[in-house]
């Protein structure tokens, strides 16, 4: 059996996140995480 999860990086949630003067976001000095939900459904395909 095969099994497929796809998975996306996010801002991290404890970081304090800023705008720039364009209304963007500021993403220097701000670190990525794989979605937290995304990390539990990797950890239920493995357990399958």
């Amino acid at each position: 059996m095969k099994v497929v999860v796809f998975t996306k990086q996010t801002f991290d949630t404890e970081a304090k996140i800023t705008l720039d003067n364009q209304g963007k976001i500021n993403r220097e000095g701000v670190s990525l995480i794989m979605n937290p939900y995304d990390e539990f459904a990797v950890e239920e395909a493995l357990r399958i």
